[in-house]
């Protein structure tokens, strides 16, 4: 049986790729350092050779922009990436696993 794990990882780190695009082109913009802070951090698993993607921030109002607040209305930067990725996710795994 064929070991795929490079492909899976590849196919992982591809969607937090696709997510991190996403989430800095759809992050609101008044000063510019919300959409700064956004990372991707690529972590490796080794014990399960298993990639993960992370994307986030540390900006302290991300959450109030992310979720609303007191009139304020939601802005889900990171909530929709998430959807975006998990949309592209199928074709991704195909393309990696060597089906399209």
């Amino acid at each position: 049986m064929k070991d795929y794990s490079a492909e899976i990882n590849t196919a992982v780190i591809t969607l937090g790729e696709l997510a991190y695009e996403h989430a800095r082109e759809h992050c609101p913009v008044r000063t510019g350092r919300l959409k700064r802070s956004i990372t991707l951090r690529r972590e490796h698993n080794r014990a399960q050779n298993a990639d993960t993607a992370v994307i986030g921030t540390f900006v302290s109002y991300a959450p109030f922009v992310e979720f609303g607040g007191i009139n304020r209305h939601p802005k889900p930067f990171l909530g929709g990436a998430a959807e975006f990725a998990k949309s592209c996710a199928a074709t991704v795994f195909e393309l990696a696993l060597g089906g399209g």
